[in-house]
């Protein structure tokens, strides 16, 4: 590299010491810096508790005489729900036996096949209750026929898979 190249490196290095030094508002010339950053690191209880719940102007002009500062960011919006944390503890239906038995393993998950198939069957009636509940209201209040007719679709597509299951666990059960 030749003299006049290592010049204008050492001068563009000076130059983006320089921006950098002043658009980050640390000043070299300033000796206190240091002594008040550290002051503020650390703010008064009183005063942080202050700082925290002040409006914060996202608007306002920059000011570079400023000294820098520390202020709390406010969220740009607030959680609408927050589920509560459950502590009570799931029922965990996992496998207790050993794995390299693979009919001990089959019988576990046709046990769990079934309890499946015998929780869907309890819950249509509850389903079907709901969907002719909300019939009956939609009839009254006159709704298309085409919407009543999706809902009583709906209705015996439910009982439908109610009465394969039963027949699916009775036949399960008789083998």
């Amino acid at each position: 590299m030749k003299y006049w190249q290592a010049l204008i490196v050492i001068f563009l290095g000076a130059v983006i010491a320089a921006f950098t030094l002043r658009f980050a508002n640390i000043s070299w010339q300033n000796a206190t810096y240091n002594a008040l950053s550290q002051a503020e690191a650390e703010p008064e209880p009183e005063k942080r508790a202050e700082a925290l719940s002040a409006p914060i102007n996202t608007y306002a002009p920059l000011n570079s005489n400023a000294k820098t500062s520390r202020k709390a960011v406010k969220s740009i919006t607030d959680p609408e729900y927050v589920p509560p944390i459950s502590r009570v503890e799931k029922q965990k239906d996992n496998f207790q036996g050993d794995l390299s038995d693979t009919n001990a393993y089959q019988a576990y998950l046709n046990q769990k096949d079934a309890k499946l198939k015998q929780q869907y069957i309890a819950a249509v009636d509850v389903k079907v209750e709901q969907i002719e509940t909300l019939l009956a209201r939609g009839i009254k209040e006159g709704l298309p026929q085409q919407q009543l007719q999706e809902a009583r679709d709906k209705i015996n597509a439910l009982k439908d898979m109610q009465s394969e299951l039963r027949i699916e666990l009775s036949e399960r059960d008789n083998k």
